[in-house]
């Protein structure tokens, strides 16, 4: 399903989702698209979330699959939207019991192994301090909204103008089929990032995300900024996906015997994409748009290509020759 904006349409306001967008629209040369419009009216005030649970130091691993499976975490909100059509029924048919829950693949096992040696070049190019949380359950003024979660890689502790700051990490490294040769940090971060990057912002309650990419060859570091408007949109969708079809299927599958669940319970089963599938994708080129691009670094040789905001570490304390990329530690 394609998304397709105008080159002759302009949007000058900060963040998609930004105050006066509605207003902006109207300045454009052409119509915006209907689906969007059709939507924006919908969108209230946004209120504040919260959420519950302690900090641990150090980072444990995350084998949290028994409190998971019974919530809806961040990591999984792109997959419970449709970024991946095959894998909103697989994820449905996993919270509802009717299968083991994803236990990972190659790309996912290379992330988890390569996740220690990118926190520690993380906190090198930053000097930030990382806290661990633990399992972290969203409690939004609303004791039902206890079904979302998040497991985040890391929460920031980071001094500006001597001002603390408080944010959100989250760790990627990339596979690329294991191929090493195309094994290069993201210039740009890729859309079906988002849905999870927003969740983690929500859930947490922090106002931006640190998102470093690690490869064997380099790597780069974005700022993505809380949007509470995407949100607002985008748990629409978790809703729909999580009341209208994982928990009245669930609560089938526990009374009654269900061979196939495909066939048996095709009622409730979602669809390979939830309707606000289109309109969530072009919300998250704009949150893309609107983040910053810190750092990048091929080999150690460092390129700023946006402000750079580590006032504590000076840009030539980063190339470190002794460091090797790709080392295990």
């Amino acid at each position: 399903m394609l998304v397709r904006v105008s080159a002759t349409t302009s949007f000058k306001c900060r963040g998609f989702f930004s105050e006066g967008f509605a207003s902006h629209l109207a300045l454009t040369n052409e119509r915006p698209n209907h689906s969007f419009t059709r939507h924006l009216h919908h969108f209230g005030s946004a209120s504040k979330g919260t959420s519950h649970g302690s900090f641990s130091i150090p980072h444990p691993i995350k084998n949290w699959q028994e409190l998971r499976k019974k919530k809806l975490t961040a990591s999984t909100f792109g997959g419970a939207i449709g970024f991946w059509p095959r894998r909103r029924i697989q994820l449905w048919l996993e919270k509802i019991g009717a299968r083991e829950p994803f236990a990972g693949n190659m790309a996912t096992s290379w992330n988890n192994i390569k996740e220690e040696e990118a926190l520690e070049r993380y906190k090198l190019i930053t000097g930030n301090k990382v806290l661990f949380p633990k399992l972290q359950v969203y409690a939004n003024q609303n004791a039902e909204d206890d079904w979302l979660g998040c497991s985040p890689d890391g929460v920031v502790d980071h001094v500006v103008y001597d001002m603390p700051s408080h944010g959100v990490l989250e760790i990627k490294c990339p596979f690329f089929n294991g191929d090493n040769r195309r094994m290069y940090p993201w210039s740009r971060i890729p859309l079906h990032c988002i849905p999870q990057a927003q969740g983690l912002m929500e859930i947490l309650d922090k106002d931006w995300m640190d998102l470093y990419c690690w490869t064997v060859n380099g790597s780069s570091l974005f700022r993505l900024y809380r949007d509470r408007k995407y949100w607002e949109l985008m748990k629409r969708a978790l809703t729909d996906f999580w009341w209208d079809h994982v928990i009245p299927a669930r609560e089938l599958y526990k009374k009654s015997p269900v061979i196939n669940p495909l066939v048996e319970m095709r009622s409730l089963m979602p669809a390979p994409r939830h309707e606000l599938l289109p309109v969530i994708v072009l919300a998250s080129k704009y949150v893309v748009d609107d983040s910053e691009l810190k750092m990048r670094e091929i080999q150690g040789k460092l390129q700023v290509e946006a402000s750079w905001s580590f006032p504590q570490l000076k840009c030539d304390q980063l190339q470190i020759e002794e460091f090797k990329f790709g080392e295990t530690r």
